[in-house]
């Protein structure tokens, strides 16, 4: 196994779609600049499958003596003269030639067009043919292959100590070979975050937090999250809280599409050995029905929470 840190550029919708905002100098290198996206703009997103796998982009590109093994990657930004931690690539490899997928293509032509005058004027004047046979042309660089189960996005960037990992090369274009005890403690520190996180919860209540920390851990299972939503969304036509019915795209926008948090129905307290989030265990709810749901032990139920917003 081969293990690497590389540097990803800014993107405000967790690397799931492209944002909006980047084109020109407000952009983030040469490419993003002159065209309003960047190709790790879905490096995240679970649901952009081919043959069964996420194909995400990384500068990287291995020696002929080192293409046939497993690499793990950590994805990190750079600002404010600080280095944070995005997400993971566990177990992944890399493929010369990989191939593409018209309904993938579809959907990031769709997500592209969504940026408007943020899009490169080269792009807005495609037609929709011409925009596909670009955008598979431009697949070819697309060379991570990676279980979507081994896709690891973090709810949001962390930061990373200067003690774990400094650098003068703040670019990370060229290729950043890193040890497996950095790379193993960067991974460590998902679980001091998730740990830490506040839900609402004390721990002098009788699981105490070795029980939250793993239930946390737990709810950000990425790639069943994942699954859980895409359930949803093709089951109702689209995403809102199973408690109070918050939309978060119906109050907020575009910036919300998508938006909504999982939460674990079973106590973790409650179960034995080794453990496997089964998407039937997730319900979606908004943040302020989460958070009510772990205000108190033993954790409310959802039903006992619609009756609490249904008094008068």
């Amino acid at each position: 196994m081969i293990y690497l840190f590389q540097r990803i550029i800014q993107n405000h919708f967790q690397w799931t779609r492209p944002s909006p905002g980047r084109l020109g100098p407000a952009g983030e290198g040469e490419y993003v600049q002159v065209n309003g996206f960047g190709h790790e703009d879905w490096n995240f997103n679970q649901s952009l499958l081919v043959d069964g796998h996420v194909q995400g982009y990384c500068y990287y590109r291995p020696t002929e003596s080192k293409r046939d093994e497993r690499f793990g990657i950590a994805f990190a930004t750079y600002t404010n003269k600080q280095w944070y931690l995005i997400g993971f690539y566990l177990n992944s490899e890399f493929i010369e030639g990989p191939p593409t997928c018209w309904e993938v293509l579809l959907r990031k032509m769709q997500d592209l067009r969504q940026l408007g005058n943020s899009l490169g004027s080269t792009w807005r004047k495609l037609s929709d043919k011409q925009f596909l046979d670009l955008l598979a042309d431009d697949a070819r660089f697309l060379t991570w292959r990676v279980s979507p189960s081994n896709v690891i996005r973090l709810p949001e960037p962390i930061p990373i100590p200067r003690k774990l990992f400094e650098t003068k090369n703040y670019r990370i274009a060229k290729p950043t070979e890193i040890t497996k005890a950095i790379f193993d403690s960067m991974f460590a520190l998902v679980g001091e975050y998730a740990a830490s996180d506040d839900h609402g919860s004390d721990e002098e209540f009788p699981e105490g937090r070795g029980f939250e920390r793993q239930h946390k851990l737990r709810e950000r299972n990425q790639a069943a999250i994942s699954a859980a939503k895409k359930l949803f969304r093709e089951k109702h036509g689209r995403m809102y809280c199973q408690v109070c019915g918050f939309d978060f795209l119906d109050r907020y926008g575009e910036v919300g599409r998508d938006f909504i948090e999982a939460h674990h129905t079973v106590p973790l307290s409650s179960l034995k050995g080794e453990i496997k989030t089964k998407l039937s265990d997730l319900a979606l709810v908004c943040a302020n029905c989460h958070r009510m749901l772990h205000r108190q032990r033993p954790w409310l139920d959802m039903k006992n929470l619609e009756r609490l917003l249904k008094k008068p």
